[in-house]
């Protein structure tokens, strides 16, 4: 035979090896089989076997260095509405850097504890032999991303074997223990926190943090712990303790929230008492001080029918505790309506529904800096409507009502809208009074008019109908009109109105942090509808309550290997419109959840 030979080996040949060609054999079969189990096999663990189809070309080993923003994830071979068997899930969990460029990368990937596999499995809402679809699929991913130990999550079909589907479940980690280096500078006034704290200790997803906190109210320690799956099931627990200068707090909560669309059943038992002094603030100054002790609990139950026809309802029937204690200086009580500066307690059964339309997309630069936004598209209305007595333990009868509603849609490919609007407070049925009514609505315009730039116009306005003295609505420099000191106006009317252009830099410094910018400006005011109470000083030159205006410039920072739900902002602003305590430029370094 041309280029080839032919070898036959008898099993007399083997047993001979004296003859000398039985051992040659024999070592040619070894080297053979050798050669054999190194090279891949034609169907391996990866693929699909006889009867299956792959769905995803990725493996494993892909999957590790799989790049979340660029996300090449095609979900549009399964049928969207066909339901399936939910077969082997397998868990790939990148570290907090995928590609170990320098020192400072492989330090942070050798002493970081990645995310348990059990405990991703615990917060997936199904399990191996259940029933989903692309859309229970995709849930999965929201809630995994909602995590604060987890950078990114993506859920990837990659077999399918009649009606049962295998999926990877992709995660990168974050760096979870962090030294708590706080500043916040907002209004000319400076605030801090120095501390530790772990928002995933030893990969378990529990957080604890301790910390020393300072800012212009009060100073003083805080420890928190929360873990939100109990021995990996659908339980949460959160405990808080803080003794500050000026009182105290202490907080605990245990839950089974809805956890997914299709949760059929929840609970809560919360409870928070705090104790502080709090003040009557005009123009960035303190005028009055006083004592406030508010004890406020919840136990509820609730049941869902589940998601039909992309619409979830749910329903909650509770018990809520209410109760309010003041400490007013006599001279301040002699200034204001008595009924105003009355202590409250409230204990009311209550029945609350929630109506919620299923409808999400996934997107890069609106709120964030590269980095992937789920954006709730459906409607959300809420309801609650309860009946304090004294019969249940309150003082007086009350009617307690809240109701909000909030939606988002897409204007055009590149234009998204997004507004709400909400109602809450207390009708006194022995006085025939309202009381505590606030009425607030935002409504939010974002323009993507290029790939690095976007346009945010955001409009804001609140009113409240015979607010309790503690409850003042209060504008500045920490409540978003950002070239004013902090609490500058009060009223029980506001309105702000923000245009901001936005910048998304594709630069990536260490590989650690996303960079963005904003040129903006502020419109704002607060006011009284009528007189206002007696505390405030008088207008002498009426010009209190005057529409305030500012521009500014502003630095975005965003970690992408520490906690996802925090934003550094650096901002430099000027008032346009001057007033007592008002300066020249106004900086404020914050920290909030989006740009």
């Amino acid at each position: 035979m041309s280029g080839f030979q032919r070898y036959e080996v008898t099993l007399f040949d083997l047993m001979n090896f004296q003859s000398g060609r039985g051992f040659v054999c024999l070592v040619r079969i070894v080297v053979i089989l050798s050669v054999l189990t190194a090279l891949p096999l034609p169907l391996a663990a990866e693929d699909a076997p006889a009867g299956c189809q792959a769905l995803t070309p990725l493996t494993s080993e892909d999957l590790m260095r799989f790049q979340f923003e660029s996300d090449p994830v095609d979900r549009e071979t399964l049928p969207r509405r066909t339901r399936f068997t939910l077969g082997e899930i397998r868990v790939v969990r990148q570290r907090v850097f995928e590609e170990e460029h320098n020192w400072l990368h492989r330090v942070t990937n050798r002493y970081h504890p990645l995310t348990r596999k059990d405990v991703i499995l615990a917060v997936l809402p199904f399990r191996s032999g259940a029933s989903v679809n692309l859309r229970a699929l995709e849930e999965a991913e929201r809630i995994l991303r909602s995590k604060a130990y987890l950078y990114d999550a993506r859920v990837i079909p990659f077999r399918r074997c009649g009606d049962v589907l295998d999926i990877y479940v992709v995660t990168r980690d974050i760096w979870s223990l962090e030294p708590r280096l706080s500043f916040d500078r907002a209004g000319g006034e400076n605030s801090y926190a120095l501390g530790i704290g772990d928002s995933n200790i030893m990969g378990s997803g529990r957080s604890s943090y301790f910390s020393y906190f300072s800012n212009e109210d009060r100073n003083g320690v805080a420890l928190s712990y929360a873990d939100p799956n109990l021995r990996k099931t659908r339980w949460g627990l959160n405990l808080l303790a803080a003794d500050s200068s000026d009182g105290s707090r202490y907080a605990a909560s245990i839950r089974r929230p809805f956890f997914a669309l299709d949760t059929r059943r929840a609970m809560n038992l919360a409870g928070d008492r705090y104790r502080r002094k709090e003040g009557l603030y005009f123009l960035s100054n303190k005028f009055w001080e006083y004592d406030a002790d508010s004890r406020v609990g919840d136990f509820s139950v609730g049941a869902s029918p589940g998601i039909r026809d992309s619409r979830v309802s749910r329903f909650r029937l509770g018990l809520g505790y209410e109760q309010y204690r003041f400490d007013y200086p006599v001279a301040l009580l002699a200034r204001v309506d008595p009924r105003d500066a009355e202590d409250r307690k409230l204990v009311y059964p209550y029945v609350s529904y929630q109506r919620i339309r299923d409808s999400y997309d996934k997107r890069l630069n609106l709120d964030r800096v590269y980095r992937t936004e789920d954006i709730a598209l459906g409607s959300v209305l809420s309801a609650q409507v309860g009946w304090s007595a004294d019969f249940f333990g309150g003082e007086g009868d009350k009617l307690v009502g809240r109701f909000s509603y909030q939606d988002s849609l897409w204007l055009a490919a590149d234009q998204l809208l997004t507004y709400d609007l909400s109602l809450s407070g207390y009708y006194d049925l022995d006085r025939d009074r309202s009381e505590d009514i606030l009425t607030q609505a935002r409504l939010s315009y974002r323009y993507r008019h290029a790939d690095a730039f976007g346009l945010l116009l955001r409009a804001a306005v609140a009113a409240a109908h015979n607010p309790p003295l503690d409850k003042s609505l209060v504008l500045g420099g920490d409540t978003g009109l950002r070239g004013y000191p902090t609490r500058y106006q009060v009223g029980d009317s506001w309105f702000l109105v923000t245009v901001e252009e936005r910048y998304y830099s594709d630069v990536y410094p260490f590989r650690m942090f996303r960079l963005g910018a904003a040129v903006f400006a502020d419109v704002g005011r607060a006011w009284y509808r009528n007189d206002a109470p007696g505390w405030v000083p008088p207008d002498r030159t009426a010009s209190y309550f005057d529409t305030l205006a500012n521009i500014g410039v502003g630095l975005r920072l965003e970690s992408t290997r520490t906690r996802r739900d925090r934003l550094l902002h650096i901002d430099l602003s000027l008032p346009l419109r001057e007033g007592p305590d008002t300066r020249n430029l106004e900086f404020t370094v914050t920290v909030k959840q989006s740009l």
